[in-house]
């Protein structure tokens, strides 16, 4: 099922829009495909697909803040991902922070590690950022289908302060043809606005905080100085390496 997940914004994306669509009904159980229409149409495999799309699961201990997930029918958005150890010999669990993406409130629930947690069933594409309007909204394009669409900066969580980095694409999910999630890469890349002279420090070590474009601190090496790009993880902005 894992593999499955990570396949389906590869197979949505080789679908046509029509073909999108059907299979987003086929999920939702509200069409039924006729053996001359799959005959006329490279349609006949949709309903399985939709089978494997809908109900799609993985366990508590894989889920990450940003994922959407879908409870009572109805999707919502992980703001925070707690992992709680066990005592003894008991097993941990995990505590998810939740947002309901239809009405925005927010709840809260104890999983065990392995218990399995449903995926929310949302059409998701890859949309470059044009820029963002003096209100904090964020224009997007699909690269592809030249469509764009206005995000609200809470649609990104956490990730929202990375939103400066330049030529940034982003991840938007869609249900029921409205965007309600946005989630930045895994890591980007940005200039360092200022780099404070490096100092050793007792234990040896002389890395210290550097500035990037957003404001945001990160932790960087000696030799990273003013004007370099670095790429950092978005994740905890920890640096990963030289651009």
């Amino acid at each position: 099922l894992i593999v499955i997940a990570a396949m389906l914004p590869v197979v949505r994306n080789l679908l046509t829009r029509g073909q999108r669509s059907i299979l987003a009904a086929a999920c939702h159980g509200s069409v039924v495909l006729d053996s001359q229409a799959s005959a006329a149409t490279p349609t006949s495999w949709l309903p399985a697909l939709a089978q494997l799309v809908r109900g799609l699961k993985k366990p508590a201990q894989q889920v990450r803040a940003g994922d959407l997930v879908q409870r009572d029918g109805r999707p919502f958005r992980v703001a925070r991902f707690h992992w709680m150890h066990g005592q003894a010999r008991a097993a941990g669990f995990v505590s998810l922070d939740l947002v309901d993406l239809a009405s925005g409130a927010r709840t809260s629930e104890k999983l065990r590690l392995d218990d399995q947690v449903e995926l929310a069933d949302v059409d998701t594409k890859d949309m470059q950022i044009l820029y963002q309007d003096e209100a904090g909204n964020v224009h997007v394009m699909d690269g592809t289908s030249y469509e764009q669409a206005v995000l609200a900066p809470e649609l990104f969580g956490e990730g929202r302060r990375w939103l400066a980095a330049p030529e940034l694409t982003v991840a938007v999910s869609f249900f029921e043809g409205e965007p309600v999630a946005a989630r930045v890469p895994h890591k980007v890349s940005v200039t360092v606005l200022d780099a404070p002279p490096a100092v050793e420090k007792d234990d040896g070590s002389s890395a210290r905080h550097v500035l990037v474009e957003g404001g945001i601190s990160v932790m960087a090496p000696a030799f990273v100085r003013t004007g370099d790009r670095i790429v950092v993880r978005t994740e905890d902005a920890a640096y990963m390496a030289k651009a």
